[in-house]
């Protein structure tokens, strides 16, 4: 069974809405990329952290 992360508090202004538009101005393949840091200075809820993870 696998459990998936999700964003710890609803917040105003989430990203939870935006995860799909987001995805497609990514690369393709950047999930498989290791030369990526991914910096995220606001968390607020986390919605798109754990939706990399």
């Amino acid at each position: 069974m696998v459990i998936k992360a999700k964003p710890f508090v609803k917040w105003v202004g989430g990203k939870s809405q935006l995860i799909r538009n987001i995805e497609e101005a990514l690369p393709k393949n950047f999930n498989k990329r290791e030369e990526i840091t991914y910096i995220e200075p606001f968390v607020g809820g986390g919605a798109i952290l754990f939706w990399i993870l």
